[in-house]
């Protein structure tokens, strides 16, 4: 492996929680020349993140004993796993133009800026990995490196555009301005569930339904405080789990509810904690950028292009989360057409919810609509990646997973844009390539 991929895999085994606030750090030092108030800013942006991170790993490990139960209750037999960001990875790290598409992404993002295409600095370096399995798959694909760049320039296009017209939606529904999330995988559910948004305004019956987080917080009271419906709806989770013999072995299975309760219940207590400290040092940290640009560089409001785990943290998300979860797994049982087994990549879906609430402004009955339509979506999706990926690795002598035919990643065949492209191309190269 060359020094260049030694440093690209480096960067990519740091990850978000790492760069972002190193990134951020170091532009704060270039513009304000305080180094004490930016060290403490990234400090909390740090440690806001690395227990962001953590707890988000825990809430989704919570759910694996229901998942295990509703996949032993199914009788469907999966030739696909989900082995989440790993296929990806050895995707990347296995292709010879990597270097020329972070290249030509940021020199397209500089150029897009300066023609007003853009409003976005995408500074979120590490989800650059979303472009470059985008080109690595396309050059695998016809073997032509320019086409590989092309496309990863085309969807970087449609990423940045994206961003800056849902940008408007995280200032007003999360609160935060002058940061946009260009992580393509994340974005491209944005325009969707925007349109089942607008569907749903032309149905008499269901436009005049809301049900809006903030308004079921108010109505239940003391009951929606994180602590108390953390643990009814962790000690729900628990009893079904146990549900075939819950009341054979009473003792023990009311005992793992409790438990269960009080898990979920501990992580949803922690989690605005995490959330509170993260944005302590990000918020100040942005606008100091802001008034930077303002005053050296340009009057025009940009906004900063970060990763979305700055966003799903949020407590809708969260809520809707606890439902989607396992509700995957149930659809992927019974969905016609269906291969995969949603497994690592289940934690993608709170960032993917944050596109599919935020567009419905925080109405958890449109968002749970749109996500039981978005969901089937993706997993057809991962189905026919599989066979892409499975080719890959087989190709490059990478072992595949044991007991299963092919594998695939929720996460890198969850950019329904570049499924489309793939779908032109792919016919086009077997005709002429």
């Amino acid at each position: 492996m060359s020094t260049t991929y030694r440093v690209i895999n480096y960067i990519i085994e740091l990850g978000p929680v790492i760069l972002i606030p190193a990134i951020l750090l170091i532009i704060s030092l270039i513009i304000t020349r305080k180094p004490l108030k930016n060290l403490k800013n990234c400090a909390f942006i740090l440690i806001g993140l690395a227990s962001l991170s953590i707890l988000l790993t825990l809430f989704v490990n919570f759910f694996e004993p229901i998942t295990d139960t509703i996949l032993k209750n199914s009788s469907k037999e999966f030739e696909i796993i989900d082995k989440g960001w790993l296929v990806s990875r050895e995707v990347i790290l296995n292709s010879p133009i990597i270097l020329q598409i972070i290249i030509a992404v940021i020199i397209l993002n500089l150029l897009m800026l300066f023609l007003r295409f853009t409003r976005t600095i995408n500074i979120d370096f590490w989800n650059y990995w979303s472009f470059l399995l985008v080109g690595s798959i396309i050059f695998a694909i016809t073997e032509i490196k320019w086409i590989g760049i092309l496309i990863a320039m085309i969807v970087a296009v449609i990423t940045l555009v994206l961003s800056d017209i849902y940008a408007t939606y995280i200032e007003s529904y999360f609160g935060l301005k002058g940061i946009s999330t260009p992580q393509a995988q994340i974005i491209c559910w944005a325009p969707v569930s925007h349109l089942i948004n607008v569907i749903f305004n032309k149905i008499p019956f269901i436009r005049r339904v809301h049900v809006f987080y903030e308004e079921i917080q108010y109505k239940l009271g003391v009951v929606s405080e994180p602590m108390i419906m953390g643990f009814i709806l962790g000690f729900i989770i628990g009893a079904i789990t146990k549900y075939e013999n819950f009341y054979l072995n009473l003792g023990s299975n009311l005992l793992y509810a409790l438990l269960s309760g009080l898990t979920l219940s501990i992580i949803m207590i922690l989690l605005p904690r995490s959330v509170n400290l993260l944005l302590k040092g990000l918020v100040t940290t942005i606008d100091d950028i802001k008034s930077f640009i303002s005053r050296r560089i340009t009057k025009r409001e940009l906004y900063i292009g970060l990763d979305p785990i700055v966003l799903v943290g949020q407590p809708s998300i969260i809520m809707l989360s606890v439902i989607i979860i396992p509700l995957t797994v149930y659809i992927s049982t019974i969905l016609p057409g269906n291969a995969v087994l949603p497994k690592a990549d289940l934690i993608m879906i709170p960032f993917i919810l944050i596109w599919i609430i935020a567009p419905s402004k925080g109405d958890i009955f449109r968002s749970l609509i749109s996500a039981v339509i978005i969901i089937p979506i993706i997993l057809w999706t991962t189905t026919n990646m599989g066979y892409l990926f499975t080719r890959f690795f087989l190709e490059h002598n990478i072992e595949l997973a044991e007991g299963y035919k092919r594998l695939s990643s929720i996460g890198g065949s969850s950019n329904i844009f570049f499924w489309i492209l793939l779908k032109i191309i792919e016919p086009i190269s077997n005709l002429f390539l």
